[in-house]
């Protein structure tokens, strides 16, 4: 017997309506014929509308709360393949540690391999923050030329990838060390003109060294899941061979979340991770993309005291430890266990 069952647990809240008649039901007494049948009509489509008003967000969230609950015990339940890392093993080792230095606006993460290190934003500054595994700030480099920054990846040595939301715009930028400041007048740059609401953009970048190919997450409306070829190793000068094209379908069932806040490709393992800001978890994917495990990040769970607030980024290290990083200014590591 399955237990995985979509029940209606999480339906525990009554709505309670109170409806007045008296006053439209004794004006219906005074009319005649075909007045009485539409007013009728309108009173009951007017109801229909605040019916439908009232139960739309409770009958979503209740909804939505119960597939998260049942593709969770699917992948609890599910044979997982060989190399996988399996978050359902991790659990907090620092847990929502706050980064004084940094008063808001911590969003996205990249390790950076050379340097053991980790990498974030500050997208209202601008501002690239160099974190150490212990979430300790060890310096900050101010981007000129930018704005509403909420990917970042590393690619290579000094080189990384900027995405701004809004505009769809990707950079190509190169931090030094020892720099305070770097300019992105002349960077290479590419505009992908997929969608066009306003900040719901580009939400996460991850550069996937294996395979040579950026992967760019779309937050929602719909959620998309992009690779790019040919942008990040182009050579000013030689022919431009840049591929765009979508890696999953925004009605895939397999992209059961509400949001898409950031990805990371885990070198070595060549899965991929999905964080999710509103559905509060984190879902590895394997190479047929497909979902495979699971971390949850609410209160209780994964050995969180807190559900982690707005959960914006996540990297992972050469240890595999998971590293997520939240609005306003907290850091969370994940290790296995």
């Amino acid at each position: 017997m399955d237990t995985c069952s979509m029940g209606h647990s999480h339906m525990d809240k009554t709505v309670v309506f109170t409806i007045i008649l008296s006053a439209p039901m004794g004006v219906c007494l005074l009319m005649k014929g075909w007045l009485v049948k539409r007013f009728l009509m309108v009173c009951l489509v007017l109801f229909i509308f605040a019916l439908a008003f009232s139960l739309h967000k409770p009958v979503l969230n209740a909804w939505h709360a119960g597939v998260l609950s049942w593709h969770a015990c699917r992948l609890s339940k599910a044979a997982l393949p060989e190399g996988a890392m399996d978050l359902s093993r991790y659990r907090v080792t620092i847990d929502g540690k706050t980064i004084p230095a940094l008063e808001d606006d911590l969003s996205a993460l990249t390790y950076n391999l050379e340097k053991n290190t980790l990498w974030a934003l500050l997208n209202s500054d601008p501002v690239v923050v160099e974190l150490s595994l212990e979430g300790e700030l060890l310096r900050s480099i101010r981007i000129e030329g930018v704005r509403d920054m909420e990917g970042f990846t590393h690619v290579s040595g000094d080189r990384y990838v900027i995405a701004e939301e809004r505009t769809h715009r990707l950079l190509v930028v190169d931090i030094p060390d020892g720099v305070e400041r770097v300019h992105t007048e002349g960077v290479p740059t590419l505009v992908v003109g997929i969608g066009s609401d306003t900040n719901k953009g580009f939400e996460g970048l991850s550069w996937d060294d294996d395979g040579q190919r950026l992967l760019v997450v779309k937050e929602r409306y719909p959620m998309r899941v992009i690779e790019i070829t040919g942008f990040v190793s182009f050579v000013v000068g030689e022919p431009m061979n840049i591929g765009i094209r979508e890696i999953k379908s925004p009605d895939s069932p397999e992209l059961f979340m509400r949001d898409l806040s950031s990805i990371t490709h885990v070198r070595g393992v060549g899965h991929k991770l999905f964080l999710s800001d509103e559905s509060h978890m984190l879902v590895e994917y394997n190479d047929e993309r497909q979902s495979i495990s699971l971390l949850d990040l609410r209160a209780g769970r994964s050995g969180l005291v807190s559900t982690i607030p707005q959960a914006e980024g996540v990297a992972v290290d050469s240890e595999l430890n998971i590293y997520i990083v939240s609005e306003p200014n907290l850091f969370y590591r994940f290790s296995p266990q």
